[in-house]
């Protein structure tokens, strides 16, 4: 078994795409990050929820002490996002994690482990061009270790 045999599809947006519709996106589907696309098609970024969290949060709120005097109506995630792109909501440029089709999976799991990511892009080069397979999320491929549900 390879990572192109694991590969599922994994919704994505643009790196252009606007950033309240894409977290709104992520809130819908459940996903563990987002998978940014550059206009090419090609993975730009992948995101984990939690570092999108924390590019919405003001740093002074990111220590634990001052996090307790505030509520979830002290963030305002659409006023947040207003007019920012995806790009633009990005919290630093995220290298994405991306392997190809014949990677093995304990390839993809030491990948997931290093750059803390949740998600893999299975892409696959053909010249200058990658094309996007899918993806495998971590909870896939703990599935595939365990060998069932």
């Amino acid at each position: 078994m390879r990572a192109g045999d694991l590969a599922q599809p994994y919704p994505s947006v643009s790196a252009d795409d606007d950033a309240l519709t894409a977290a709104r996106q992520l809130v819908r589907e459940r996903l563990p990050a987002l998978l940014v696309l550059d206009p090419e098609g090609r993975p730009y970024a992948i995101v984990p929820g939690s570092q999108l969290l924390r590019a919405l949060l003001p740093d002074y709120v990111v220590g634990p002490a001052l996090a307790s005097d505030m509520t979830a109506g002290d963030i305002d995630l659409p006023r947040a996002l207003h007019g920012l792109t995806v790009a633009e909501w990005l919290p630093r440029h995220f290298v994405p994690p991306a392997v190809g089709p014949d990677t093995s999976p304990v390839q993809v799991a030491a990948l997931m482990a290093r750059t803390h990511s949740p998600l893999v892009a299975i892409v696959v080069a053909e010249g200058r061009d990658v094309r996007l397979l899918g993806a495998i999320t971590a909870a896939g491929l703990m599935h595939h270790f365990l060998g069932g549900p």
